[in-house]
This record gives structure tokens, C-alpha cells and sequence, in this order.
């Protein structure tokens, strides 16, 4: 296309003007085949901008490029060092002969929006990120493929204006670039290692401005993002160019931090568009050994976890400036946990804001209506319903906006493993089920199988393991006994063992069948805590204890507990507190706080059992790791009462059916003397039918 043409109607479209590729060229001395491999790894260390570097063979003669993201990627580890070390280039021929390969050379005097689409019918993925040039005197450097694309932006007003006007010569134009785009983005088919979802998108015109991506790093980490320019077409689509650019780019070193990525793009889309457009993006990362969910977001749509275990739905609510708003932008980042066979979903803005004929939107109640009705339906079962809804919503099957809808199922933990567990058995008469004794863990920490179901899964101390709770959390394993724990003896090897198979509702009785004192309590108001715990002290003091300090620990475990069963238990859909610590209110009607108190042959046990069950496994082991690491409470949320009740008991078991009861026991023998140092066992039991295995091929 010229820089000036006339329309077939005899109109005069508006000038436009587009760089040559000498403006943008980056002057680098070529290197020669017998340059060190090393020294040329120094040079992209020490020159932080050095995109890519010419080599020249013999005679003097262009022979190819070496990319910095290719060679970094090779010689950044520590084996390649050490085997090409004193060697020169062109060894590298042998088994590396693509590290020099090309899509193009650019001629100084081309244009560059004439390279760029050439450079992306050859290599629409963008894996190389510069072009040698060659000029009247031979290579006289390089050119960044994002420089081209930034610099092309610049005159995007005018072009835009000119296509418009020149439609019909352009259609085809048009078409290859949507066919472009398509190329650039990912298969909507999310088929990672511990993830597995769809990526839905429609867009309003051949070229969208809607945006999604993923990534995996070193097999554990899962970035998603998904990302809305304000508008569509052919200035959208140049932006999202630039984004995919920016991807491959922070793809390639690793990037994981969803806050630092949306700074880099933020920072690419500000030298694209110049705040003529912008664009808003939401981004995660998730650990897929330990489901930690980190998010950051551009002033985009909130996203949505679906929590399968508790059949709710809850919003990752954080704000933040649009991509290239500003030239450098800082973005917050938060932190969440989901469990197996929790969804993540992402979308763009047209879902809430496309409206029917009666200009009414389609808004956020309707959306998340469909997502929870189908929380347990298959993810394209999911977005088929999502698209049919809104569809007959509107009346109509074109949207006036481009829609993209991304959801992805974490569906299995991805642990670095070994190929052995103990068998090491404390009383051969009633160990049967799978268990790992804590001396094979600590010279093999990866040896738990991840086919092991948790649920059944035991691990065996013999000595304090606090230090191991935070790895041991990462695996999922919540039952841990120590061996030789006096207590039990007394509440019966067979029993502890066999606790994941016992679905009664009463954990105490279960244990303790035969008690010589017996006290229950049942609460209307949070007034009664102080009432009931006065009595209960009083009543102990009866009892003739031998080790009064006994009767403080149980006083503190009792007030723990009861301020958990009051404040911590009772959720809303989001899973967030209905009530702040202290406060004062009245159980309603259909609401259960029951507490036991019971003493059998000198053992102390207490039950708490309410009707919410909302506490899970994560959240549990997350307290009592971050605790051990000695990073204390987490802010705005505490949690720091489970650990305490955990130090207060001798043995310590949780009980939870979902959205039906909570029941925690804690057991204190009061013939011994209290150690709150000492590490104590705890059993978590969570009786969903769903993911209970944690899985992993291999």
C-alpha cells in the first residue's frame, strides 16, 4: 500500500505514514562463527537491550542471527555451560544449527508495517523477537519485532481512517489479519498438568480486541490471562498484538508474578497506543502442588472461583489501573487458596453490559446464577449454557461487543514424587492402612504417592514434626499421630486408625463410651460463653485435678473454641465471616452450637459441633504452616485460634461435612503434665465423596 493513494470514488483518504525499518534499526556489531560461545553469553548478560546479535561465516558474508531469548534459553543452564565452555560458535552447528535460523531479513529501506506482515505469515506465534538488517554496505544491525509493532501504532489513527475508506480493496487484508490473530492465541483447549478448561471467544468483527493467554512454568506454575481493549478492530487488534509480543517475552524469562506482568504490559500498551486505547486485563498464577492462587487486575471484570466443595461462589475483588494508563504502573497482588475441583472463571465485560431490547443488561445476578446452577456440570457444558442464556436473553445471537469467557478446573495436585512409602509399624495387630513414618519422610519428602487418598493416608511421628507440617500441607496429608503419645493407648490405636471410616455425628461418645462425669451445653446467645465456661470451671474444680495447670489450658482451649463456633464457622456464599470476633447476637432458630464435656479415667474430652461446615482442610493446615514459618496471622483473616487449640490439646480431631457440621474434639490427659511446646497429634477428617484422592499420572 502507498503512503498516498486515491479512492476508487475519486476521494482523497486521509495521509498516513508509516517508519521504514532504518528508523527502528538497532546498530550491533556482527559477531564471526569463531567468536567464544561464552563470550557471547556475556554480551547478552552484560546488555540488557541486545535483542539478538548477526554472525558472519568466513568470508565476511551474513550467515545468520542468534535471538537472545533462544540462546539465554540454551545457555542459561548450568550443563551447557560447563559443555561449551572454551568452545566457539560454531560448534553449536553441530546439534544446534536452528539457534542461527531467521524467519527474515529485513531490508533497511522496507517499510515496516510491509515486514511485519511478512514476519507474521511466516512465524504468526512470534517465537523470534528481532530481524537481522541489511542495508547498501550489507548488515548493518538489527530490529526489535516489538519496536516495529510499538512504532506502528503511532500512525494506527490514520490507517484505520484510510481502510475504512479503501473497504473494499482491504477485505481480503482484513481477513488475513483476523486469520492472524486467531494464530496468535492459544488452543482453547486448557490441557496442563493439574489444569484442564476452555477458553470461549466470539468477537463483533474479523478483528477482536479481546484477549486471553496461558502459560505453564517448570511444570507447576499455571498463568492465565485474559485481557479487553477498549473498542474492536484493526486498532484493537494491533494492541493485542503487542500483548501477545509482551507474553511470549515475560513467557520466556519466567515471569509468574501476576502483579509484575501487568506492569510489564501496562508499560508496552502505553508505547503502543500512546493512551489513545487501552486495555484492561486480569491475571493469576497458580501453584498447582499447593493450590495457592495469586491475582493481580488491570481494571478489569472480577474473576470467579467456584468452590465445588461447598457448592459456592466466590469473587477475587481487586482493583487497579488499565493497561497503559501510565507509562509505569504498580499493581497490588492478593493471594487465595482453591481446592481440587474448584473453577476458575475469567471474562470480558460484553457478558454483563450487552442488553435486550428493552436496553436492559444482562448484569452480574444472571451470570453468576448460571455459573453456580452449573458449578458441577462439565466446563463445556458450562459455557454452552453461559452463551444459550445470554443468547435468549438478548433475543438475539449477535453481540454488538466482542465476549470471551475462559474457565479452568483445577482437577489434580502436581508434586515432584518419589516411588516408595514406609510401612514401619508401631502394633503390627492393628496397622493396616497406608501410613509414612516421619524418619523415611525426612530423607525422601517427595515419596508420598500422590494416588494415596488422603482421607486414608497416615503419617506416623516419632518425635516432635512441626517442621514437617508446612511440606506435609503442600501433599494434602492432614492425619498425623505421634507413636508414642500416651494418649493413645488410651483412646485406642484401632480406633485413631480407623477414624476416616466413622460417619456418626458424635466423635466423643465414640471415643469415650463409658464416661465417669459427663456435661452438655447448648447455646442460644454469645452471652452464654462466659456463662457456660464459668461452669464448666467451676465443675472441673470439683473434679479433684492433679495438675492445675491443666485446668488453665482447658479453660483457654475452651475459649478458643467456642469464639470459632460463634465467629469463625458461620459464612456467607463468598466464605466470608458473618460475624467479627466479639461480636454480640443471638443463634437463629435453625442455627446448632452444642458444646460436650466429658472425663473418662482421668481423660478430659471436649466436643464443639455446629451446623455450618464450612472449615476445610487448606484452611486448617494453612493456619497451623504459616504459624510454623513464623509468619503469624493472615491479614484480615486470622485463623490464629486454630493453632492454639491445636497446642492446647494432647490429641486434636476436626470433623466436617460440607455445608452440614463441623465437630472438633480436642482430648487432654489430665494424669501428665502439660507441655503447650510439644507437638500433638491432629486428624482432619473431610467427608466429601468428591476429590479426596489427590492425583497424579505418571
Amino acid at each position: 500500500m502507498l503512503d498516498s493513494q486515491k479512492s476508487p470514488h475519486g476521494n482523497t483518504p486521509s495521509q498516513f505514514s508509516v517508519p521504514y525499518v532504518r528508523d527502528l534499526t538497532q546498530s550491533v556489531k556482527p559477531i564471526t562463527l569463531d567468536t567464544p560461545i561464552l563470550d557471547v553469553l556475556g554480551l547478552f548478560q552484560a546488555h540488557a537491550d541486545l535483542s539478538a546479535l548477526p554472525v558472519m561465516d568466513d568470508s565476511n558474508k551474513y550467515f545468520g542471527l542468534i535471538s537472545r531469548r533462544n540462546y539465554l534459553n540454551l545457555m542459561t543452564r548450568a550443563f551447557a555451560r560447563e559443555l561449551y565452555a572454551r568452545k566457539n560458535l560454531d560448534i553449536l552447528l553441530v546439534s544446534n544449527a536452528d539457534i542461527f535460523v531467521a524467519p527474515l531479513i529485513a531490508n533497511a529501506e522496507d517499510r515496516i508495517d510491509q515486514v511485519i506482515v511478512d514476519f507474521l505469515s511466516r512465524d504468526p506465534g512470534i517465537k523470534y523477537e528481532a530481524l537481522p538488517v541489511i542495508g547498501k554496505d550489507g548488515i548493518i544491525g538489527v530490529v526489535k519485532v516489538a519496536d516495529m509493532m510499538l512504532k506502528m501504532s503511532q500512525s494506527q489513527g490514520h490507517l484505520i481512517e484510510t481502510m475504512q475508506q479503501l473497504s473494499t480493496r482491504l477485505n481480503d487484508e482484513v481477513a488475513n489479519a483476523a486469520a492472524l490473530q486467531k494464530n496468535l492465541l492459544r488452543s482453547p483447549y486448557v490441557e496442563l498438568p493439574g489444569v484442564r478448561g476452555l477458553s470461549t471467544m466470539i468477537t463483533s468483527s474479523e478483528v477482536g480486541g479481546d484477549f486471553y493467554d496461558y502459560y505453564m512454568i517448570d511444570g507447576r506454575w499455571v498463568v492465565i490471562l485474559v485481557g479487553d481493549v477498549s473498542g474492536h478492530g484493526i486498532a484493537a487488534g494491533t494492541i493485542v498484538c503487542a500483548a501477545k509480543a509482551g507474553v511470549n517475552f515475560l513467557e520466556a524469562e519466567k515471569e509468574k508474578e501476576p502483579n509484575k506482568i501487568l506492569s510489564r504490559l501496562s508499560n508496552i500498551i502505553f508505547n503502543t497506543a500512546h493512551q489513545s486505547l487501552l486495555m484492561t486485563m486480569f491475571a493469576v498464577c497458580l501453584d498447582t502442588r499447593t493450590g495457592e492462587l495469586r491475582y493481580a487486575n488491570a481494571g478489569h471484570q472480577f474473576a470467579y472461583i467456584y468452590r465445588s466443595m461447598l457448592s459456592q461462589l466466590d469473587s477475587l475483588e481487586l482493583g487497579g489501573l488499565p493497561l497503559g494508563k501510565n507509562e509505569h504502573t504498580d499493581y497490588e497482588q492478593q493471594m487465595t487458596e482453591i481446592d481440587l475441583g474448584d473453577r476458575l472463571f475469567l471474562y470480558t465485560d460484553s457478558i454483563v453490559e450487552e442488553e435486550n431490547a428493552e436496553g436492559e443488561c444482562f448484569g452480574y445476578e444472571r451470570l453468576e446464577e448460571v455459573l453456580v446452577n452449573h458449578g458441577e456440570s462439565d466446563i463445556e457444558t458450562l459455557n454452552g449454557s453461559l452463551l444459550d442464556t445470554l443468547t435468549d436473553y438478548l433475543g438475539r445471537s449477535v453481540f454488538y461487543d466482542d465476549v470471551t469467557i475462559f474457565c479452568v478446573e483445577h482437577f489434580e495436585k502436581t508434586t515432584a514424587l518419589g516411588n516408595a512409602y514406609s510401612t514401619a509399624e508401631p502394633d503390627s495387630d492393628v496397622i493396616e492402612k497406608v501410613h509414612i513414618a516421619d524418619a523415611f519422610y525426612r530423607t525422601n519428602p517427595r515419596s508420598i504417592s500422590p494416588r494415596i487418598q488422603r482421607q486414608e493416608l497416615v503419617f506416623l511421628a516419632e518425635q516432635n514434626f512441626a517442621d514437617l507440617i508446612p511440606g506435609l500441607s503442600a501433599q494434602g496429608v492432614r492425619r498425623i499421630l505421634l507413636q508414642d503419645h500416651p494418649i493413645n493407648q488410651q483412646l485406642g490405636w484401632g480406633v485413631l486408625l480407623n477414624q476416616h471410616q466413622h460417619n456418626g455425628t458424635d466423635d466423643l461418645a465414640a471415643f469415650l463410651r463409658t464416661p465417669d462425669q459427663r456435661r452438655e451445653f447448648h447455646f442460644t446467645h454469645s452471652d452464654d460463653k462466659a456463662f457456660i465456661i464459668g461452669e464448666v470451671d467451676a465443675w472441673l474444680q470439683e473434679q479433684s485435678i492433679t495438675n492445675p495447670d491443666r485446668l488453665d489450658a482447658v479453660i483457654f482451649l475452651l475459649d478458643e473454641l467456642i469464639e470459632n463456633g460463634l465467629c469463625g464457622a458461620p459464612r456467607d456464599g463468598k466464605g466470608r465471616p458473618l460475624y467479627a470476633k466479639g461480636t454480640s447476637r443471638e443463634l437463629a432458630a435453625d442455627e446448632i452450637l452444642r458444646l460436650d464435656v466429658s472425663i473418662q479415667n482421668g481423660l478430659l474430652g471436649i466436643s464443639l459441633i455446629d451446623n455450618w461446615g464450612t472449615l476445610t482442610p487448606n484452611v486448617f493446615l494453612n493456619r497451623l504452616s504459616r504459624h510454623i514459618r513464623g509468619l503469624g496471622l493472615d491479614s484480615g483473616v486470622g485463623g490464629g485460634g486454630l493453632y492454639l487449640i491445636w497446642r492446647m490439646s494432647d490429641y486434636l480431631q476436626l470433623r466436617v461435612f460440607p455445608n452440614q457440621q463441623t465437630q472438633v474434639c480436642a482430648f487432654m490427659d489430665l494424669n501428665n503434665h502439660f507441655d503447650p511446646e510439644a507437638d500433638k497429634g491432629f486428624q482432619f477428617l473431610y467427608h466429601s465423596e468428591l476429590y479426596e484422592a489427590v492425583n497424579h499420572d505418571n
